[in-house]
């Protein structure tokens, strides 16, 4: 499809230049599922930029893959899991549902990357997804003291635990709060100089 877009040739309709869309080139964890799982599940690249596929997008035959973004940076090396301790799990179902609504849990589903795991393992992939999409909070891994945080990577063969990107460096909050700063300075003087005039 790249080479022809790129060819110039267009369709027989309509001969020339064509304009293509690309629809989502990064998936969205964050995207409606009411339609189905697959929905979040749409870009090349993983949530963050890894390549999903070996695609050559150059259009010239070159097999150029798709390049991983770099330097990511990602939020500490800490999961959310069910304790192994507790011995009592009448709230589990309820926890799991809570944790599922609010992140993305559709990597447990059929045919997906973690369906296999054991009841256990759906359980700490549940609280995991929703202590990752907080921000790794600690408030966020209790679950009525079902969970508790580990730094081992509780990731069992294709069924990946992840640990989600930082979303602000430091370097970027000092220079937002700089930012602010500024623009605060410049209408606390626009204020100055609209009460001199009056």
């Amino acid at each position: 499809m790249i080479q022809h877009a790129l060819s110039g040739d267009g369709t027989p309709a309509r001969k020339g230049k064509l304009d293509v869309y690309l629809f989502s080139l990064i998936d969205e964890n964050m995207k409606s599922i009411a339609p189905g799982n697959f929905e979040r599940h749409w870009g090349i690249f993983e949530y963050d930029g890894k390549p999903k596929y070996n695609l050559d997008l150059s259009g010239t035959m070159q097999n150029k893959a798709l390049e991983a973004v770099e330097d990511v940076e990602f939020m500490q090396r800490s999961w959310c899991i069910l304790d192994p301790k507790v011995k009592y799990l009448d709230d589990l179902a309820k926890s799991m549902d809570y944790a599922c609504t609010l992140s993305d849990c559709t990597s447990l589903g059929y045919g997906s990357s973690c369906n296999n795991l054991s009841l256990q393992g759906n359980a700490s992939y549940a609280f995991n997804m929703y202590y990752q999409v907080n921000s790794q909070k600690s408030w966020t891994c209790n679950f009525s003291g079902l969970a508790v945080v580990t730094d081992e990577d509780p990731s069992v063969g294709d069924c990946e635990f992840p640990v989600m990107i930082s979303y602000a460096a430091p370097s970027v909050l000092l220079h937002s709060r700089g930012v602010l700063h500024f623009v605060m300075k410049v209408v606390g003087g626009f204020l100055l100089f609209l009460m001199i005039l009056l």
